[in-house]
């Protein structure tokens, strides 16, 4: 017979409750939401990529980020498990018994198991610190690609790309290392306790030989990594911000970087006497040694090179600084690629009116239409359809009716908030794009003051991509897609085809939108297009390149493309001076910090297929050839561009403005630097779009208000006034006797240096080309003095106009308060006819609008035409030609009588062909003025006469208006 405790026992069965079948299941849908997302979206990520064809560029990011993961995860584990070895090693044969009662408690829970915990405490952390290196992949590829700059900086001698390539890595890396050290001194410091290496026995530990050693050579590697950091701070300081310009000036290089000398061989000695804890067992020399290192850093480091600058550099700066403002002078005109630029001289006389009218093809390149105020006309006309927006008016130029014209295009692109089915099919199945492409003249308008619009012919209309464009869209699905001309089928390869489960179950789960398993819409042969904005996709694909904020569509070979200008950017060119708050568009991609910029890439984006092709502009760029070494084929050769659209090109707004800026202080011979007055200039103060604003208003600085700098506190600095926004227009770039040659180009005027903006005469004018053949030539037509002085500057000119009598009162009639209309101005343009200047700037009044997608809609009404101190205010530009130069009989040919092209809503053509055909926009004009005679009478009526004076005169020019278009008809 067994025994009672031999018997088998009968032992509850566990039964498995609702309960806990909730919380499996709750946690497995967390995991799958969780983790199963980032599995899902890595997933369809590498499907995007592999869509386009970019395969290398995503296992090559992931390459270099696994890559820096493994190495500095082996390193930390490696350095830890070695100094946990050697710890355990080093551990008392015998356990003390007089340990610290915290000691006992480990042991006593982890047992035998505390070693366990150690390395998988150093292995845990291992992980936390490698993942800051996967940060750094960009700047590992630059390091393992760099190339040579073929300048070296004047202090070192080292190449320029040491810093821009080489530099940033170097220093991350002693950094990182110095980081590891001390949290592997952590886990030895800990290790030893736990080990019985330190006996807590009275208020100072006593502490083994072995362990004082161990941890002495660890606080030796840490001193040799800090001197090694101070070697690579010297380079820094070829960047430094002390003195009064950018770079290593003379309190740097006579003090500072002695004192970091110094620091350095304190730093050794340092190392060196702990090291010899290991034979004396005192720890007084090293820490004495450590008191003296802190102490030296900071007089050497701080007080020092601030007394030298105050004592020995502020006295006598143009002596001591000279040679360092010439190496910062040198620097930054090559950093931001100002050293080839084309001087000449202009001079501006009188003008006859037979002068005038013998030159008159530049007066026919004023844009009388502005892409900013004419956004809501064309909005009106062109583009309030459901579904459908303008966005956004670019400048470019065509060939219409064989001449090349400058024009405003722009893109009816898709607009999710206006559309009618709001329903996730309408979202994403049906509304999937926008429609084609719009263009007018800018120098042209119709007798009824509106745009002559143009359409673009495109094989293909469709727009999937555009820079407003969110989310994502599926092509080719059960459900019909709203037509734009015709109905049609996506024919593009670029998006992921959904043809599996796996595909729909993987987007549907990473964007967490059930619909797209659940769709039966949804085809084999249909597509998701995702990352349909211009700008995502730039950096989604290539986001080591900095981009234009205003992509611009153009027409090409049948398709629209999105046209981006991307740039290559660093902050660390040895002694170039940053820009600053330079005034730019706010979404630049422009760093203030950046010293060197190119514009070295156009990144074209096809607006139907979504494809993407980075065309390299500037091959001698270093730094886009490190980029081109890491990613050999994602870059396109230049000479592969269709010159359809490199006749297109456009030399990018915002480099431009940065480079006006810094070129009207560094234009400036280096000697002469410090005698600003009269030697430098300003970029010219804007005129106001208003006629209240026309004072240099001030405008937010780009960067945060910082305390004086030397730079400041020694040069005046001009005020924050609001800079003339440079515009692009056809200019004639030939040299005086040669054949006239216009090209495309953008321009900005200059005015004389003045602190408080008191000078306000043209000094000058740069252009920037844009013309395939002379692309990014800059050109400085710097103005000589007639008979003692220079001609009057755009804010002067602007001013003076609005003062005259004539002006003044047409500016008060058409600017109404509490809603009504308002006065808004074009560009201010400078015109040299002949041997002479004429300003010219477009007038418009916003009406305000009752019904639509705008509160107003911006319409053109006049020109301004300026000629020495004299201005008018007509309907047309050879009108004002007429009156400032009497016998002027020319015409620029600025007013057309009817659109080249009949607008959508346009009648057919009666039966009767002899019968006279009313356009609509006649018929358009002559019901407004019905309309504002009828308020004139019941403001009238109400005693208001301003308003009844102001109806009647609006009412009178609508039916002049009227009457020109139909007598045009007529003679049709």
């Amino acid at each position: 017979m067994r025994r009672s405790q031999d018997l088998p026992v009968d032992r509850p069965r566990r039964r498995i409750s609702g309960r806990g079948v909730l919380i499996a299941f709750g946690g497995l849908f967390m995991f799958v939401l969780i983790f199963g997302r980032a599995i899902a979206r890595f997933y369809v990520d590498y499907l995007w990529h592999d869509a386009l064809d970019r395969g290398d560029v995503f296992w090559g990011v992931i390459g270099a980020k696994f890559t820096l993961f493994a190495l500095f995860f082996l390193a930390f584990l490696l350095l830890a498990f070695a100094n946990l070895f050697i710890a355990d090693r080093a551990a008392p044969t015998s356990f003390p018994a007089n340990v610290h009662p915290y000691v006992e408690r480990f042991h006593e829970v982890f047992g035998q198991r505390l070693r366990l915990v150690r390395y998988a405490s150093a292995f845990v952390m291992a992980i936390v610190v490698a993942l800051p290196a996967v940060a750094q992949w960009q700047s590992w590829l630059l390091f393992r690609n760099s190339k040579s700059f073929g300048v070296a900086d004047p202090q070192f001698g080292a190449d320029v790309g040491f810093y821009v390539f080489q530099l940033p890595f170097l220093t991350f890396l002693l950094d990182w290392m110095f980081v590891a050290v001390i949290l592997v001194l952590l886990f030895t410091a800990a290790a030893h306790i736990l080990n019985g290496g330190v006996v807590f026995v009275s208020p100072v530990p006593a502490v083994r030989h072995a362990t004082k050693a161990h941890i002495a050579v660890l606080l030796a590697v840490l001193a040799v990594l800090k001197a090694g950091d101070y070697w690579l701070d010297r380079y820094e300081l070829t960047n430094s911000t002390r003195g009064i310009v950018d770079g290593a000036t003379y309190s740097v290089v006579n003090a500072q970087i002695p004192a970091i000398m110094l620091l350095i061989l304190i730093a050794l000695l340092t190392a060196g006497l702990y090291l010899s804890v290991i034979k004396t067992d005192s720890w007084r020399l090293p820490l004495l040694a450590s008191a003296l290192w802190l102490i030296v850093s900071i007089v050497g480091g701080v007080i020092y090179p601030a007394v030298v600058q105050s004592l020995i550099v502020n006295p006598n700066q143009e002596s001591r600084e000279q040679v360092y403002i010439e190496r910062n002078v040198e620097a930054t005109r090559e950093a931001l690629g100002l050293t080839g630029v084309d001087i000449r001289d202009v001079q501006f006389g009188t003008l006859t009116a037979g002068e005038v009218e013998a030159d008159l093809e530049p007066l026919g390149n004023v844009r009388l239409l502005n892409p900013t105020e004419m956004e809501t006309r064309f909005l009106v006309d062109r583009g309030e359809v459901a579904g459908l927006s303008i966005d956004d008016l670019d400048v470019d130029r065509y060939t219409l009716d064989g001449e090349t014209e400058q024009v405003l295009v722009a893109a009816r692109e898709l607009d999710l908030a206006g559309i009618s089915n709001i329903g996730w099919q309408g979202r994403h199945l049906i509304n999937t794009r926008g429609c084609g492409l719009v263009a007018a003249p800018t120098s042209k308008v119709q007798a009824n003051q509106r745009p002559d619009y143009r359409t673009i012919e495109l094989d293909r209309p469709e727009l999937y991509f555009s820079p407003e464009l969110s989310g994502y869209g599926i092509a080719n699905t059960g459900s019909t897609e709203r037509e734009c001309d015709e109905p049609h089928t996506y024919e593009g390869d670029q998006g992921v085809r959904m043809n599996s489960f796996a595909r729909r179950g993987a987007f549907a789960l990473a964007f967490l939108d059930y619909n797209i398993i659940g769709s039966g819409a949804i085809e084999d042969d249909s597509q998701m297009l995702w990352v349909r904005g211009v700008n995502d996709r730039l950096n989604k694909l290539a986001p080591f390149l900095s981009y234009d904020a205003d992509p611009y569509p153009v027409g090409v070979d049948g398709n629209a493309v999105w046209v981006v200008d991307g740039y290559t950017t660093t902050s660390r060119y040895p002694y170039g001076q940053s820009i600053g708050d330079v005034q730019r568009s706010s979404q630049s991609g422009l760093s203030n910090s950046d010293n060197y910029v190119r514009n070295s890439v156009k990144a074209v984006v096809d607006a139907y297929t979504g494809q993407v092709t980075f065309y390299v502009v500037d091959d001698e760029d270093p730094i886009l050839r490190a980029w081109r070494s890491a990613f050999p084929d994602l870059f396109t050769p230049f000479s592969e561009m269709p010159d359809e659209l490199a006749d297109h090109l456009r030399y990018p707004e915002d480099l431009f403005r940065i480079q006006t800026d810094v070129y009207s202080k560094y234009r400036i011979d280096p000697a002469l630097f410090f005698q600003r007055d009269g030697n430098a200039w300003s970029v010219a103060q804007a005129p106001g779009s208003s006629p209240t604003s026309n004072t240099g208003n001030s405008v937010n600085s780009t960067s945060d208000a910082s305390a004086p700098s030397a730079a400041t506190s020694t040069f005046a600095t001009e005020s924050d006034a609001a800079r003339f926004v440079p515009y692009y227009t056809m200019f004639d770039t030939s040299l005086p006797g040669e054949p006239r040659s216009e090209e495309f180009v953008i321009l900005r005027p200059f005015v004389p240096f003045s602190t408080g903006d008191t000078r306000t005469q043209l000094q000058a004018y740069m252009t920037a080309s844009s013309d395939p053949d002379n692309y990014g030539m800059l050109t400085s037509y710097e103005v000589q003095e007639r008979n003692g002085q220079l001609p009057d500057g755009p804010l002067r000119v602007a001013g003076n106009a609005e003062s005259q009598s004539e002006i003044s009162e047409r500016i008060s009639l058409d600017n109404q308060d509490a809603g009504g209309s308002k006065v808004r101005f074009g560009d201010l343009q400078l015109v040299p006819v002949g041997d002479g200047l004429i300003y010219v700037r477009p007038y418009y009044v916003a009406v305000p609008q009752e019904t639509g997608t705008v509160n107003s809609v911006t319409e053109f009404r006049f020109v301004i035409v300026s000629y020495n101190d004299n201005s008018v205010l007509t309907e047309t530009i050879s009108e004002g030609l007429a009156r400032l130069f009497p016998g002027f009989e020319g015409d620029v040919g600025d007013s057309i009588g009817s659109p080249t092209e009949p607008t959508p809503d346009d009648p057919e053509t009666p039966a009767d062909d002899d019968a006279p055909v009313v356009s609509t926009d006649a018929a358009e004009l002559l019901q407004i003025a019905d309309d504002l005679f009828r308020q004139a009478d019941e403001a009238l009526a109400d005693g208001n006469l301003g308003e009844y004076q102001t109806k009647v005169d609006e009412g009178r020019r609508r039916l002049d208006e009227a009457i020109v278009i139909l007598e045009a008809d007529l003679q049709n």
